[in-house]
């Protein structure tokens, strides 16, 4: 059982939930457990030689195989084993070419001295060839090609000399030209970061269409014409990607313009950190259990201020990211916009929003816009009203404009939460799809083992998004608010636990917990939390595990995608979760997860679409470290080139596009890979003779 800490209640029902057992009256912002997980492997995997069907856009095996390859080609990877290695990168030294050059020169020089030096001996034989002499006249002829020959030789190595001066030269223009406006002065401003997304995707697009073209042998402009196919948004190269699959490339997206301007800090009082003294703005932080929010003894509340979570939890104290900022504002809002349906008033009406929080939105959004920590003090001027009189009038604007659209998406506190445990007998209940149903891409396995490999993880995230479908009794899709366990045990009774977290079923605040609250209170938990006060999601994955029979000391790997990704990422960071369990590893999939500290000891994979915006959602970069690292790759998609999935990066961010990317990186063997696959196996027992287990949760809550 779970410790439970004041004002949350846990009751535990020792018999399977069945939906049948009386169930004691609850009051607001109680947490209620139905009974314990069983073990599901059975009823979710079956027979391993049971055929699973596959995916709408990924049936055909080839092409499943090429974009795994030209994942595994376009990889790139920060942090981790082997950090630091310039591989695959293009550099040029411009001072050695230009020493060479003048090598060169001198050389030539040389030469020229020496042809020189050899001209009046080639004239006196000349002279003496004139006697009629056979040997003379010989020599002379020789010592003329001789002379001759050093001219030319001379004249070429100063030619080339030349040329590499030239190159050099042409390299500094078009170097001035491409970067000349991101020198150091405009690196080092706010908005540098913009900018440097921009020249690295710029540069890998060049890259990218470099090869699409030679892969599909296009040396002819008529060829040209024929294999590629031009688009607002990107181009599409015909057999340019491997074994004869098509290559999607883009440009510049989204993606890429957040992930430099959500890293802009925030200048002024409004970017002072919530954890540094006389912090302004609004705290970063939202509700906890049961939607009840309790201060200390200094007037403090749990995730906000000192003890915020999130940017609050790992940054360094004093400077905050737009993002960062933002984040907070966002949960604040969305939460006050919640409140008036826990007092029993209409979600929405009147001011929902605190004033002053709204205000304090200006100079950010100037900041943002402009780059100028000068703006947030001339905002901050007008909006006290030092120099206009109607000072607060832009902020009431801004409230009003923002109701309408934060209403439909408001955090509602909980009055109750369930948790179930499923059962081989309640499985049906709760809509589990057995494997034959399940879909994976073509040529992607997975049995139900815990996995070992990157690869593995990504298949396993994708079934368990999987494991709940059908429709409800209302005719719409039912949720699939669930929490996968399993645990692996070795011939030897060594055990190791999985926790498999997926992402967000819905973008408002439902009756499950892979929603828009879960988002809200997964990036804002804070590290400190009791177990009790996390968020939903991970308190359902520290009761399953204490189900599946998980004891203190014992090893845990997490899995996440998304939001799962947050989860997963929120439990490796949690004090308490780390002194009670050995945390080895945690794989995330298009996740925000930057901002959390998880202390060495665990190794962290952060694996990224180059075209997906979630990942850049919180505003700081992945931190690169020996247990750390980060996978970007390229994997071509469905949808790549059009409005919606395209240039927004929604179909970059399926998990279906890195279950298929995870294959190539698996398959790349790069050293960080392979030191997070090694630390995987080293603690997950697997081969013959390893039983797996497989608890699920359900999770519920009435607003």
């Amino acid at each position: 059982m779970v410790a439970v800490g004041a004002g949350v209640r846990a009751v535990h029902d020792p018999t399977p939930a069945t939906g049948h057992a009386p169930r004691p009256a609850m009051g607001t912002g109680v947490t209620e457990v139905h009974g314990p997980a069983e073990n599901l492997q059975a009823e979710l995997f079956g027979a391993a030689a049971q055929q699973r069907p596959a995916a709408e856009g990924f049936t055909s095996v080839a092409e499943v195989a090429g974009a795994a390859e030209a994942a595994r080609q376009s990889m790139t990877v920060q942090g981790g084993a082997g950090r630091g290695a310039a591989g695959g990168h293009v550099t040029f030294d411009g001072d050695a070419l230009q020493a060479t050059s003048g090598d060169l020169a001198r050389a030539a020089c040389d030469l020229g001295d020496t042809a020189s030096g050899l001209m009046p001996i080639a004239a006196e034989l000349e002279l003496w060839a004139l006697t009629g002499a056979p040997l003379l006249g010989d020599a002379a002829a020789l010592s003329e090609t001789l002379v001759a020959g050093l001219l030319e030789r001379a004249a070429d190595v100063a030619l080339t000399a030349t040329r590499l001066l030239w190159v050099r030269r042409r390299y500094e223009v078009t170097e001035w030209a491409l970067t000349g406006s991101f020198t150091d002065a405009v690196l080092n401003t706010p908005l540098g970061n913009v900018n440097r997304s921009f020249v690295r995707e710029l540069t890998r697009t060049a890259e990218d269409i470099e090869v699409a073209l030679t892969r599909a042998d296009i040396d002819s402009p008529e060829a040209f014409r024929e294999r590629v196919r031009l688009s607002a948004l990107g181009l599409i190269v015909r057999g340019g990607g491997p074994h004869g699959s098509d290559a999607v490339i883009r440009g510049p997206g989204l993606d890429d313009l957040l992930d430099g301007l959500l890293q802009v800090p925030v200048p002024g009082p409004v970017g002072a950190h919530p954890g540094a003294s006389g912090a302004a703005g609004p705290a970063v932080g939202g509700p906890r259990t049961g939607g009840e929010r309790r201060s200390d003894a200094a007037g403090r509340t749990p995730g906000t201020g000192a003890d915020a979570g999130g940017a609050a939890a790992t940054s360094a104290a004093g400077a905050m990211t737009l993002g960062q900022y933002l984040r907070g504002f966002a949960v604040n809002l969305l939460t006050a916009a919640g409140r008036p349906a826990e007092r029993g008033g209409a979600a929405g009406a009147g001011s929902n929003a605190d004033p002053a929080t709204v205000s304090a939105l200006e100079p950010a959004v100037a900041a943002m816009m402009l780059a100028s920590p000068a703006t947030a003090g001339v905002c901050a001027l007008y909006r006290s009203g030092r120099r206009l009189s109607a000072a607060e009038q832009p902020g009431k604007k801004l409230e009003g404009l923002l109701r309408p659209l934060v209403a439909p998406r408001a955090l509602h506190p909980a009055r109750r939460e369930v948790f179930t445990g499923v059962t081989p007998r309640t499985a049906g209940e709760h809509h589990m799809t057995p494997l034959t149903q399940r879909p994976l891409p073509a040529g992607v396995q997975y049995t139900g083992a815990v996995p070992v490999t990157v690869a593995g993880t990504a298949a396993a995230l994708k079934d368990a998004k999987n494991i709940v479908s059908g429709t409800g009794g209302d005719g719409e899709p039912v949720e699939n608010s669930t929490v996968l366990v399993q645990k692996a045990t070795g011939a030897d009774g060594r055990a190791a636990y999985s926790v498999v977290l997926t992402g967000t079923e819905k973008w408002v605040d439902g009756s499950g917990v892979h929603d828009l609250k879960g988002i809200g209170h997964g990036m804002t938990a804070s590290p400190g939390a009791a177990l009790t006060e996390l968020p939903q999601a991970q308190r359902m994955a520290v009761q399953a595990l204490q189900d599946a029979g998980i004891r203190p000391g014992d090893t845990v790997v997490l899995t996440g995608h998304s939001l799962g990704g947050i989860d997963a990422a929120g439990l490796a960071a949690n004090h308490e979760f780390r002194a009670r369990y050995d945390v080895a590893a945690v794989t995330t999939f298009g996740a925000p997860v930057g901002d959390f500290a998880i202390p060495e000891g665990t190794s962290v994979m952060a694996v990224e679409h180059v075209d997906d915006v979630v990942p850049t959602l919180d505003g700081v970069p992945n931190p690169d470290s020996g247990h750390r690292s980060t996978v970007r790759v390229n994997t071509p998609y469905e949808g790549a080139l059009d409005w919606a999935g395209g240039r927004t990066g929604v179909a970059a961010h399926d998990m279906y596009v890195y279950t298929v990317g995870a294959q190539g990186i698996s398959a790349a063997h790069h050293p960080a890979v392979e030191a997070h696959e090694r630390r995987l196996a080293d603690v997950i027992p697997h081969g013959s003779g390893v039983r797996t287990e497989s608890y699920v949760y359900e999770g519920r809550e009435e607003h």
